[in-house]
């Protein structure tokens, strides 16, 4: 599993076109981000397993014209968080339920595999690349410890959310737990499972439309006041007309429709809780089901997410900040 605490780490090298336009030469390509979470896991890595031979590669080959690798670390995640979105550990009330429900909910499971390691790492070499990797120097770090995260404000009077470090594996924006063999079915157990997870989040919300109170928060929405201080969820009188969990249809969004298939997708809000920051800005927490798509739900993707947060809210609404807080194993 990993976690990731930071707003410019994607899960992958990320790159686009420079201009004018370039095609897959990377050179003319321009990186965005500061790293990925496949660089910071899979170099520490790497070097536990005494590096990787590259004697097996194929240099220049004549039929593509380009090289053949095969001497890698190769990277797969179930699922994936924007690179502008955190991948948190739960926080107190999520992690009490959890508990009580006795429900596993952890960081973004990963496997790894390394092809032509010049050794088999141990079991201390293994530890070693999750300090190396989470920038400890002890014996790790207690992930059963939360604490309050609280609301702060950014360079443009944005409210943020700044999180405990307590939130993460380790120490650094990267981090893991401990690492294990797995057997090579768990490559595709990861892939096949992903649909059946639900995903717990937090967001910041900008409103148009002034919301003078919780009651009228928690009125429009349809859910519960989420008393912030104390970090769980409160009922309240309007419980009665609550509508979670709640079927929403989502076409594929705007922002990713160049790259997949158009199409409908019936996906479900399984619960929601919010509170208001002041007369334009809320918070809310929901859990869904797999492959919700959480930005548009909130901001509507001009209708092609129904019913949605701005559906509900009777205006323009738009998402400033998103948190992955934990998935359900």
């Amino acid at each position: 599993m990993y976690t990731k605490s930071r707003r410019d780490v994607s899960q992958t090298p990320f790159y686009v076109p420079g201009l004018p336009k370039s095609t897959s030469d990377k050179s003319k390509m321009i990186r965005k981000g500061t790293s990925s979470v496949e660089e910071e896991i899979c170099s520490p890595l790497s070097l536990s397993c005494g590096g990787i031979s590259h004697r097996n590669n194929a240099t220049q080959n004549e039929a593509k014209g380009n090289d053949v690798v095969f001497g890698l670390c190769k990277f797969h995640a179930s699922g994936r968080e924007d690179m502008d979105v955190r991948m948190l550990l739960p926080p107190p009330s999520i992690a009490s339920y959890s508990a009580k429900s006795n429900i596993v909910i952890t960081g973004r499971p990963f496997v790894c595999e390394v092809f032509d390691a010049h050794r088999l790492p141990t079991k201390s070499d293994l530890d070693r690349a999750v300090h190396a990797i989470n920038g400890t120097v002890d014996e790790g770090t207690e992930d059963g410890i939360y604490t309050k995260s609280e609301v702060e404000s950014n360079e443009k009077g944005w409210p943020e959310t700044a999180v405990d470090r307590n939130r993460s594996y380790g120490e650094n924006p990267v981090s893991v737990s401990p690492l294990k063999y797995v057997p090579s079915s768990a490559f595709s157990g990861l892939q096949s499972e992903t649909e059946n997870k639900m995903k717990y989040y937090a967001c910041v919300v900008h409103s148009s439309i002034p919301i003078t109170s919780d009651d009228e928060l928690v009125e429009k929405l349809g859910c519960l006041r989420w008393n912030h201080e104390d970090d769980v969820d409160e009922k309240s009188g309007s419980d009665n007309n609550c509508n979670y969990p709640l079927e929403i249809h989502q076409s594929t969004p705007l922002r990713v429709l160049h790259r997949r298939s158009s199409d409908v997708r019936v996906r479900h809000v399984i619960s929601l809780s919010a509170c208001r920051i002041d007369d334009h800005w809320f918070r809310l927490r929901l859990s869904t089901s797999a492959g919700t798509y959480v930005k548009e739900f909130v901001h509507g993707d001009c209708g092609r997410s129904y019913p949605s947060v701005a559906s509900m809210i009777g205006g323009r609404v738009d998402i400033t900040e998103l948190d992955c807080e934990g998935i359900a194993m």
